[in-house]
């Protein structure tokens, strides 16, 4: 195992990725996007990108709904399941949020389930932004989904058992230097692996303060997936909507 990898870029890459996280609730993930789009109505042409998009589930179904739909992920295995539902106005890309090597606008960028924050510190998580920001139209939207970390850090689970085709996963968490840090270990055909997963536990400070200074304004937060008001102490999620401001 390459262990100068950076995490993100080993793990989500391994088949191990997909079977312990296999089960996903696709049903969750079209709720909130059906309550999203009832509640902001974008237009019907409206260009979406779908930043972190794993196989491409979510840019899928949006894709179904009518919008034209580009999905970029940094797993080269994630994109290759995802590549044969590609149609005229679906594609899928291989991109490093850090640098979105993109020929084309959209009018909304898509993070969705926390897949923000995998890096070490505010300053690569405010040119992630700046790289959206890019190709954001002016006045386009920017829509995070995270975990509400203070309610994450409250109800850590520390260790854990899962069992998933036959591999038993070991799972352990714990808060360290301001990341939620989870130790993924198992044994498969004689052979032993470990993975990390490290997020940022970032608050709602932080992302204020990151989107102000990219250049976003927030518009609304909500703290669940029926789009109701954050409460700090007890949402399920931390869910931001920004827009990128005009330039000029």
């Amino acid at each position: 195992m390459d262990t100068k990898k950076e995490w993100f870029a080993e793990w989500f890459d391994s088949p191990y990725y997909h079977i312990l996280y296999g089960n996903r609730d696709m049903r969750e993930a079209e709720f909130f996007l059906k309550n999203l789009i009832l509640r902001f109505n974008p237009h019907e042409k409206a260009k979406i990108i779908d930043l972190a998009c794993g196989k491409g589930r979510h840019s899928i179904y949006l894709n179904s709904l009518g919008f034209d739909v580009t999905g970029v992920d940094l797993s080269c295995h994630s994109i290759s399941l995802a590549k044969p539902f590609e149609n005229e106005h679906l594609h899928f890309a291989v991109s490093d949020l850090r640098s979105l090597k993109l020929d084309q606008k959209f009018d909304i960028a898509l993070n969705l389930f926390t897949s923000f924050a995998y890096f070490d510190d505010l300053e690569t998580d405010e040119k992630v932004l700046l790289e959206i920001k890019n190709v954001l139209n002016p006045g386009g939207f920017l829509l995070i989904d995270f975990f509400n970390a203070h309610k994450v850090i409250s109800n850590l689970v520390e260790h854990e058992v899962k069992e998933k085709e036959g591999i038993v996963f070991t799972l352990d968490k714990k808060l360290e230097a301001g990341k939620i840090i989870k130790t993924i270990s198992f044994s498969d055909k004689q052979q032993d692996y470990t993975f990390e997963e490290k997020v940022q536990a970032l608050q709602i400070s932080d992302f204020v303060y990151l989107l102000k200074k990219t250049g976003f304004q927030l518009i609304e937060v909500f703290g669940d997936y029926d789009l109701n008001n954050f409460e700090p102490l007890t949402s399920d999620r931390l869910i931001l909507i920004a827009q990128n401001t005009y330039v000029g």
